[in-house]
């Protein structure tokens, strides 16, 4: 009896969230009151580094207000103030941002302590939604409009923008990967100058030239040891971030440091992608479908976060190279008639999964048996 009864309880509540659905309905970031689409505000903002610009409209996309606001503490203290005017039910109010990149952190750290529903919004998405206007026009207002449209249109595909990508450990992460991609850079730069100059130097007869030449070649020397040991720095530091989330990537073979952190980093958490299919199209992996009739086909997209794809572009490469299994399929997928490209997109794919796996977990890599 007690467990039909269960059962019975079971099938009521199933029962309800189907007739939730039905409604636009969805459950709320902490599953204590349900996201009622029908009547929720929706709220895009344009950031930039010393402005940004918001505009509310409900889900029939008629505007509720607009606002300007400075990108300070007393700006944002305006917005949040204008914000519960036209949007009391915090629960009930989606909020979208497009750019500012970290300038837009003071705003994000202030609407995620009050609003459960943030969520990043890709400015393909905004584009879009600007070709299909009969006007080209383009401004702020206009931006933040359109931003809160892609709101009403495709919030199931936009991922959540959670209190982890702004704690100082993610942060710190982000700035230490920035700056070691910056001293690569400099470093690649550096070497192909120090290649050049020593041709030179070789080729030259002109003991004057070769003087000059040499004392050139001595600083570019100097800059590039300044950048290696810079690297050894920032790896170091990386390392220590990396011992509270993310470190178990480095057990997978072909993962350093180095790419574990970029990985992390560009990703800004897994845990923000409600699952595995969103971060493989938020990694820009996910190809697009170009069908039609009897024709089926699918092409590489350019969308998601670029950064992210190159990362993974790189790991799928070395594991290629230190990982056994994924050579073999690798060239399982180039016996099936892909080609090289397309073969490496398929590990790119199945590496973006593995990661995506351990970083929800937090085990370490365990080789298939």
């Amino acid at each position: 009896m007690e467990d039909a009864a269960h059962i019975r309880l079971q099938l009521h509540s199933l029962y309800k969230n189907c007739h939730r659905l039905a409604r636009g309905e969805v459950s709320s970031i902490n599953n204590t009151k349900p996201l009622d689409l029908n009547i929720a505000t929706f709220v895009g903002i344009d950031a930039h580094p010393s402005t940004h610009t918001a505009l509310a409209i409900n889900r029939f996309e008629e505007e509720k207000g607009q606002i300007r606001f400075a990108n300070t503490p007393e700006g944002i203290r305006a917005f949040l103030t204008w914000l519960r005017s036209v949007a009391p039910d915090a629960q009930n109010t989606i909020l979208g941002v497009e750019g500012g990149s970290t300038s837009r952190n003071a705003l994000l750290s202030r609407l995620l302590a009050d609003y459960p529903h943030v969520h990043e919004v890709n400015p393909v998405y905004t584009r879009q939604q600007r070709n299909a206007e009969t006007r080209g026009d383009k401004s702020d207002s206009i931006d933040a409009k359109l931003i809160a449209e892609v709101l009403t249109k495709k919030l199931a595909q936009l991922p959540r923008i959670t209190p982890t990508e702004l704690s100082p450990r993610m942060l710190c992460l982000k700035k230490l990967v920035g700056y070691y991609e910056e001293q690569t850079a400099q470093g690649t730069r550096l070497q192909n100058q120090l290649s050049q100059l020593q041709r030179e130097h070789t080729l030259s007869g002109e003991p004057q030239e070769k003087s000059a030449l040499t004392c050139v070649i001595r600083g570019k020397k100097r800059e590039l040891l300044h950048v290696r040991t810079a690297q050894k720095t920032l790896t170091a530091q990386m390392s220590k971030l990396l011992a509270e989330y993310g470190g178990n990537l480095t057990t997978i073979p072909g993962i350093s440091t180095v790419l574990a952190a970029k990985l992390v980093a560009h990703s800004s958490g897994a845990r923000r992608f409600a699952n595995r299919d969103k971060y493989i199209r938020y990694s820009g992996i996910a190809p697009l479908e170009r069908s039609s009739g009897k024709y089926h086909r699918f092409a590489k997209g350019k969308r998601g976060n670029r950064q992210l794809h190159g990362t993974f572009y790189l790991a799928a490469l070395l594991q290629i190279q230190n990982n056994q299994r994924a050579k073999i399929y690798f060239e399982k997928k180039l016996s099936e008639g892909k080609t090289k490209q397309q073969a490496l997109v398929c590990v790119m794919k199945r590496t973006a999964c593995l990661v995506y796996g351990m970083l929800k977990s937090g085990e370490a890599y365990r080789s298939p048996t």
